[in-house]
């Protein structure tokens, strides 16, 4: 009988661990103040692009060269409950900002309804279409690529981006009714799999360890799904799950599957780095053009990365989407 809980115990704390903290003898490194980049662009903020005031600002080039600027679209984290468009201004994301400004790119970012125990997954998912079909009507008044076009998102709002990206619907003959078509993806440690994340088939003496002895975190993953799916684990375990596979990109990596770039830190203990690899195996085993970046000893966020590290991702990123550009126009 001490040896069945001895090995419930240890298989209890490995649970508590991939759930969502990451053991390891690593010191993390504390969070970094980066300075502000020079930033020059020309802003059109608080622009709404839905009747029911949700808005997105609009970073154009103080200088533009010949012809339309090629669009990067950024929805921003925030555990899908918080956060707003603005956050594209901080930390290590401004520097990747000013090097897109800087080779001529419009970069639009986007507010989208944030999630409670009444709105779910759904909402934003469909914001995050309107906005990119408001940005094709306009194209014209903001001098916009919009055939050059990719999304870039991190945390949750990397997730929205992925799910956005794979599952484009440009089939329809009105091309006033279509979205324009994405050309690329850039996550930034998002959740590929909300079944994993969130351990929704965990095994039912774990879960009830989980609950007994990190009660708090227990309510928190267990509200996030709600709020997400809609759906209460404890009493729609069956829905949870389907409504989760529903919502994980990794579900819709296909042949077809637009290019993909990934970011992710060995020291997530938010989003599992694990996410990260399962995505870049699926995208590897159906010939995707890709590329994952492990930046070690990264947290969640990047909060931590140094100048150079932050330079570096910047140019990686911008070198992705310009080889994913066309500059016919």
């Amino acid at each position: 009988m001490k040896t069945t809980y001895k090995v419930i115990l240890v298989f209890s704390l490995i649970f508590f661990s991939i759930l969502s903290y990451k053991l390891s003898s690593k010191k993390i490194k504390s969070d970094i103040a980066l300075p502000d980049p020079k930033l020059e662009f020309n802003l059109h903020n608080d622009i709404e692009y839905k009747n029911n005031s949700l808005t997105l600002d609009i970073y154009q080039p103080k200088t533009t060269g010949k012809g339309k600027s090629p669009v990067v679209v950024y929805v921003h984290g925030g555990a899908w409950d918080r956060g707003d468009k603005t956050m594209i201004r901080k930390n290590f994301r401004e520097y990747i900002l000013e090097e897109l400004l800087n080779n001529n790119y419009t970069v639009i970012s986007i507010n989208y309804t944030l999630v409670n125990d009444k709105t779910h997954l759904e909402k934003p998912l469909q914001d995050t279409k309107d906005a990119l079909k408001w940005i094709q009507e306009n194209a014209e008044k903001y001098n916009l690529d919009t055939k050059n076009m990719g999304i870039w998102g991190g945390s949750a709002g990397a997730h929205i981006a992925l799910l956005t990206a794979y599952n484009q619907d440009n089939k329809k003959k009105d091309s006033d009714s279509i979205s324009p078509n994405l050309k690329y993806v850039v996550d930034f440690y998002g959740p590929t799999d909300l079944n994993d994340l969130f351990k929704t088939e965990g095994n039912g003496l774990l879960i009830d360890f989980f609950k007994i002895y990190s009660h708090k975190r227990y309510q928190t993953r267990n509200n996030k799904i709600k709020q997400l799916t809609g759906f209460d684990i404890d009493t729609n375990k069956e829905e949870v799950i389907k409504r989760s596979t529903e919502f994980s990109p990794i579900k819709y990596v296909s042949k077809s599957t637009v290019p993909t770039l990934i970011f992710h830190g060995t020291e997530d203990t938010v989003v599992n780095y694990a996410q990260s690899q399962q995505l870049e195996e699926a995208l590897k085993n159906n010939k995707i053009p890709h590329q994952l970046y492990t930046i070690d000893n990264a947290k969640h966020t990047f909060g931590n990365i140094s100048l150079r590290e932050a330079k570096d991702v910047s140019k990686k990123t911008v070198d992705f989407i310009k080889s994913h550009t066309s500059y016919d126009n």
